[in-house]
Formats: structure tokens, C-alpha cells, sequence
């Protein structure tokens, strides 16, 4: 998570307040403390004063922190909570006027209208549990580690920050697939490549590469389907090779139409699908000799259900490729020279983080979750790559690449369905 703009730059100097020399960790549980109170006086006028003292802050710094992380004003999340428990009330049968007061609304049209405002309903209608609502989530913060890699400005291509290095907060948030998929779908459109950059083959990843690994062979003549095509510039690596079909699939339109523009730039055809990976969305079965994703997997909200697809659309003995951020370097942050853990590596909930101005929803599955996934899925692994190339290692001096000779930064695992 970078924390480089002005703002940031300002919260994290109320923090070295805030702290006067405390655990992080310490933090953690104390803002944890002031949003439980938040939550418990939602029916009741909240004294921002007193959750400020959980922090031992002042109401005004308490709540630039939370706008800050949260990406939220204050008042508005207390609003959207309010309404989303109102809505709970609505459900169970109590009165709409009663509700209305408990949350401080003076009239039942105004409650009526900020309702409607947030649910898209009225708040009689709402009483249908059959309606679809829109639910605010119950915010809780916590520890993660991001990736922040020094790049040239004009690169084309940039490593990929979804890793760990520097210590950040997120928020955690209970897994809603639309709600995720929503999330980062706007990310991918809206900031995507400028903050995020672009992974691709001949790269894995960090200091793991196609060209040493040798894990397609041949594609000459083979259909390709990628998973998470972002910009088509692996498509374009495939289809250099004389691949007789290119496929590709992702969530963002936005993507979808830089990959278009690229490839068309190229002179290379696919055929390029806006959806899900989880959904199906017309990708023919038992067709494609090679399903790969270069850093996509990850971000699906239903692992056991994406390898299945996968496996449906590949050949029988067809391959499938993929790569992604090891989890053992998600938990581990250099302090001082030293690698410290900062995380549980045990730990698979979903969180919610802030990368300039940009909300994305990510969990960070262990290892055997995604073998495990495989072998239900019906995959055999024929190779797991989780060392670093010790060429481009040597080149690069930065202090992630000294972690890199430690630690796996990135795995990549080829499995062929049986």
C-alpha cells in the first residue's frame, strides 16, 4: 500500500502521534475498539469524542485516520450502517416509524428517502426478503503487507504490486461476490495499469520467466484461452508463437479494450470476453489445448468453482498454467535488515485496501489451498516453481530483490487434467 501523497503523508504524522512509540499492533486493537463502540451505539447518539479516546486522538484527527483508510467520511459510514441495520429491523417485523426514530430520523419521509437513496426501495417493500438490498458491511481493520516496487516511469510493463513489502492497513470485509467483483472491476477500470502496472509473459512474475522456465513448449498450431488478459500484451507472446487460436477473459471492459487496441496494433486476432472467471460466459468446453493466467487467479472469489471452469475448457491432458504472489511473502516485511512476520499466513479473509485513491478487494489463500483446488478440480501438478531467477536477481539491487533471495515472491504452478 503506498502512502506517498500529501494526505498520507499528513495521517501518518497523527499516527507518529497517536503511537507515541506503541505496537502497531496495539493500534490495530484500539481502533477495533472505537469502531466496536460505533457499532453499539447506532441506535443511540454517538459521542465521536469518546471513540476518539479508544485511539487517544482528538475527535477531529479520528476522524482523518478513518477517512483515510476507510476511504469514507465518518458521518457516511455511520449513515450506511444505520440504514443497513434498519433494514434488518424492517425484516423482523418492526415498525417502520419506530425505526426511523431510533435512527435519527424526525420524520418518516426522511428516513423514507435516505432509505429508498441507499436500497433502491422503499422501506415497506423492503419487508419482501426476497428483495435485493444494499447492504453497507461492518468495517474492522486490519494488517496486511503490500508490494511497492520501484519502476522506471516509462516502462511499459510493471511488476505487479500485489505481493508484500510495505506494511499497510486494510479493512476487513465479509466476502460478497458482487459486491467484490463490482469493487475491483471499477479498479481495474478506472486505475488498474497506472497504479498496479502490468505482469506478462515472458514474466510470471518477480524474477520468474517463461523464457528460463520453458513451461508451454511448443504452442504452435494450439488453442490458448488466458484467464485475467488485462492489456493482451501475454496474448501477444502466444500468438508470436504461431498459436492457431487466442482466447482471453476479463472482468474490466476497460481491459478488454486496451488488449483489443494492442493486439490489433500487433496484427494478432483472439477473441476477447468481458466476465467473471467465475461465470459462465460462453468459453466453449473441451476445446482450448493451454489455459494459462499470469497474476488473474488470484482475485477470483470462488477457487474451487474457477478451477473447475478451467478444467471444463480444456482438452483432455490440456494444460493449465498460472502464476500469482506467494503467500509466505505476503506475511513477511524487512525491518532494520531483518525479516519480520507481519501477518498470519493462516489467515484467508478478505480485506478491502486503499492503493492511490483506488479500492480493491483481495484474500490471500495459502499454498495448499490452491493445490488442494487442483486436485479437486481434476489437475495433476507436473511442476511448481517457487525460486527466483538468480540472473535477474543479480541485476537488480532494490531492497525487494535482497527479500527475493530469501523468500519466493512469486509461484507459478503447471497441472495437466486428467
Amino acid at each position: 500500500m503506498h502512502f506517498n501523497t500529501p494526505i498520507a503523508k499528513n495521517v501518518f504524522k497523527l499516527f507518529d502521534i497517536i503511537l507515541t512509540g506503541g505496537e502497531v499492533m496495539d493500534w490495530q486493537n484500539r481502533m477495533n475498539q472505537a469502531m466496536e463502540y460505533i457499532e453499539n451505539n447506532l441506535s443511540n447518539k454517538i459521542d465521536y469524542y469518546l471513540a476518539a479516546q479508544f485511539m487517544n486522538c482528538s475527535e477531529w484527527e479520528f476522524r482523518r485516520i478513518f477517512s483515510f483508510l476507510a476511504q469514507i467520511p465518518l458521518s457516511e459510514y455511520v449513515r450506511r450502517r444505520r440504514l443497513t441495520v434498519a433494514a434488518m429491523d424492517i425484516q423482523n417485523g418492526e415498525k417502520i416509524i419506530d425505526i426511523a426514530q431510533r435512527y435519527g430520523y424526525k420524520s418518516h419521509a426522511a428516513f423514507t428517502r435516505a432509505f429508498r437513496h441507499m436500497h433502491g426501495v422503499a422501506p415497506s417493500l423492503a419487508r419482501d426478503k426476497r428483495i435485493t438490498l444494499n447492504p453497507f458491511p461492518r468495517l474492522n481493520f486490519k494488517l496486511v503487507l503490500m508490494e511497492g516496487i520501484a519502476v522506471e516511469k516509462n516502462s511499459n510493463q510493471r511488476t505487479n504490486i500485489i505481493g508484500a513489502g510495505e506494511v499497510g492497513y486494510a479493512i476487513s470485509i465479509d466476502m460478497d461476490k458482487a459486491n467484490v467483483h463490482k469493487t475491483n472491476e471499477l479498479f481495474w477500470n478506472i486505475k488498474g495499469n497506472d497504479v498496479v502496472g502490468t505482469t506478462a509473459l515472458p514474466f510470471y512474475g518477480a524474477f520468474v520467466s517463461e523464457e528460463k522456465c520453458q513451461l508451454f513448449g511448443d504452442v504452435k498450431g494450439k488453442k490458448v484461452l488466458e484467464i485475467g488478459c488485462g492489456t493482451g500484451h501475454s496474448l501477444q507472446y502466444i500468438g508470436e508463437r504461431k498459436a492457431s487460436e487466442l482466447w482471453g477473459i476479463d472482468i474490466s471492459i476497460e481491459q478488454i479494450k486496451k488488449a483489443e487496441h494492442h493486439l490489433a496494433a500487433h496484427d494478432i486476432s483472439a477473441k476477447l470476453i468481458c466476465s467473471p472467471m467465475e461465470e459462465e460466459c460462453g468459453i466453449p468446453e473441451d476445446y482450448f489445448d493451454f489455459v494459462y493466467s499470469v497474476y488473474g487467479i488470484g482475485w477470483t472469489t470462488d477457487l474451487d468453482g474457477t478451477f473447475c471452469r478451467i478444467a471444463s475448457y480444456l482438452k483432455k491432458d490440456g494444460v493449465f498454467i498460472f502464476s500469482w504472489s506467494h503467500p509466505i511473502h505476503k506475511c513477511v516485511a524487512s525491518e532494520n535488515d531483518m525479516l519480520v512476520f507481519k501477518k498470519n499466513y493462516f489467515d484467508e479473509s478478505w480485506y478491502s485496501v486503499s492503493i492511490d485513491g483506488g479500492l480493491l478487494s483481495l484474500s490471500d489463500r495459502k499454498l495448499s489451498t490452491y493445490v488442494n483446488a487442483l486436485a479437486k478440480a481434476g489437475f495433476v501438478i507436473e511442476q511448481m516453481i517457487e525460486q527466483s531467477d538468480n540472473e535477474m536477481l543479480k541485476s537488480n539491487e532494490s531492497n525487494f530483490a535482497q527479500k527475493a533471495k530469501m523468500l519466493p515472491v512469486t509461484f507459478v504452478i503447471k497441472a495437466r487434467k486428467r
